[in-house]
């Protein structure tokens, strides 16, 4: 009993310390968040109450609506409190370049922690000096002659696809295309950066993909859910085994794919190279824990990394091509039939890395369909220093938000930025803009090292089904929502 009260003492001293350094953050975050433009915020929650049971195409709506308010105002800047948080969105180009291309201001925003437990200290939320090293060690697996190299696996896959999908043009009957590219390119980032094959496209319920979905879904959810930051709160609503489970998945997949190629190496069934060039990214990742660049969970990490990165983003930014061809026939048909003058008439032909090339318009559709649907909506940094952005000082703790899906929409640069026009993205049409107005692939020190790759994968991709099928869709352009 005499134990029981100094404990007792200390338990309480901590929860008053806690309470007390919370009150500070919250205090500190509602001092400077006051001084900034953005929507009428309660002294505790913020504006907790705005997000409250919103799917995660709401917020992005919501986020949208509030930032063309500013914009209307004449802001360049928007702010968000969450309780001891604040989230400050860049409004145009012009004011996230400080951000952008700032060589400190580097370090990955608060809701990337829910990712820690799967990708860790890969290369999406690594910082400092770590960062840089991984980022330079992974850098020699995207040199363009080994995106080159990689047109075989883009084709076969793609030409799997058509495969696939034939019977559902023979019958007529409609199919969601989303499920299929998203089998597609998990097969092609296997193949390309891991040497294995998983063919996923004949394995519809794939565990691997439902798990990704799972995660990515419990993440947007707890970014905006106070009450799951708390852990044991989270542990008792039951998110705790949910996200064991997914984790379980997901390390399982990339677990036994590294202990397969190693296998592979080590029985001699496929050759070592000596050359980097040569080499595919896990070959690479594995040469570099034989020789302690890599400890065996860096390793695991990264190649969680790239297996997320590698293959998501494709996905959501083909889908929605297909989705944007479909609702803009006159633009699916241009496209078409500059295929046929770069790539000839037989639909079974292999697409070169030269002919891609050539596929101008192609391009300008693609990224406008970006711009329309950012495949990664936003980037968050958490800020190490106070920052000063048109005027309004940001403080250190509180979170900047590069985010793709703002920036795409200002009506002020992109008129009537609800329509599909490719013709936006003229090389005239684009000297107009600043460079920071049109980010999907974020920009600056910490941009996409895979933005070429996946640009490369995703023509293959479009290329094959448009010169295959003709895309119409089934429903009106907004009864199909973007879910990130």
């Amino acid at each position: 009993m005499a134990l029981l009260i100094p404990v007792l003492v200390a338990v309480a001293v901590l929860i008053l310390f806690s309470v007390f350094k919370k009150f500070q953050q919250i205090r500190k975050m509602n001092y400077y968040g006051s001084k900034i433009p953005g929507p009428p915020a309660n002294y505790i929650m913020g504006n907790t109450s705005m997000f409250q049971n919103s799917t995660s195409h709401g917020l992005i709506e919501l986020f949208k609506e509030e930032a063309k308010k500013a914009r209307d105002r004449g802001n360049t800047v928007i702010r968000f409190m969450l309780p001891g948080q604040l989230l400050v969105f860049p409004l145009t180009g012009k004011s996230v370049a400080k951000l952008l291309e700032s060589t400190t201001e580097i370090h990955k925003g608060e809701g990337y922690d829910f990712f820690d437990p799967w990708l860790g200290g890969g290369l999406l939320v690594s910082v400092g000096d770590r960062w840089k090293a991984h980022r330079k060690l992974i850098t020699p697996s995207f040199h363009f002659a080994k995106l080159e190299g990689y047109f075989d696996v883009f084709n076969q896959e793609s030409k799997i696809l058509v495969e696939c999908l034939e019977k559902f043009a023979e019958s007529g009957e409609t199919v969601n295309l989303h499920g299929f590219i998203n089998r597609c390119t998990l097969d092609i980032i296997c193949e390309t950066a891991m040497g294995t094959k998983v063919d996923a496209q004949f394995n519809h319920e794939h565990p691997y993909l439902k798990a990704v979905e799972g995660y990515t879904a419990m993440m947007l959810e707890y970014s905006y859910s106070p009450l799951m930051w708390n852990p044991f709160l989270f542990w008792l609503m039951g998110h705790a085994k949910r996200q064991n489970e997914l984790l379980h998945t997901l390390k399982k997949f990339t677990g036994d794919i590294i202990a397969e190629r190693k296998a592979s190496l080590k029985s001699g069934e496929v050759e070592t190279s000596s050359s980097k060039r040569n080499m595919n990214f896990l070959d690479m990742m594995l040469n570099m824990t034989e020789s302690n660049q890599l400890s065996e969970e860096d390793l695991r990490q990264e190649v969680d990394t790239f297996m997320f990165g590698g293959h998501d983003t494709t996905t959501t930014s083909c889908s929605w091509t297909c989705w944007n061809l479909a609702h803009n026939p006159e633009v699916q048909r241009k496209v078409y039939d500059e295929l046929v003058e770069v790539c000839g008439e037989d639909s079974n032909e292999d697409v070169t890395y030269e002919q891609v090339n050539k596929l101008h318009y192609m391009d300008r559709v693609l990224r406008e369909s970006k711009r329309l649907i950012a495949p990664v909506p936003s980037v968050d940094r958490c800020l190490q220093n106070e920052m000063e952005i048109d005027g309004y000082i940001i403080p250190a703790g509180a979170n900047v938000s590069i985010a793709p899906v703002i920036l795409h929409s200002n009506h002020h640069v992109f008129k009537n930025p609800e329509k599909f026009d490719p013709d936006r993205f003229l090389p005239e049409e684009c000297s107009k803009r600043h460079p920071y107005d049109f980010v999907p692939f974020s920009a600056g020190i910490k941009n996409c090292i895979g933005q070429k790759f996946s640009i490369l994968n995703e023509k293959v991709m479009v290329a094959h089904l448009v010169r295959n099928f003709e895309i119409e869709p089934m429903l009106k352009f907004n009864e199909t929502l973007p879910c990130f």
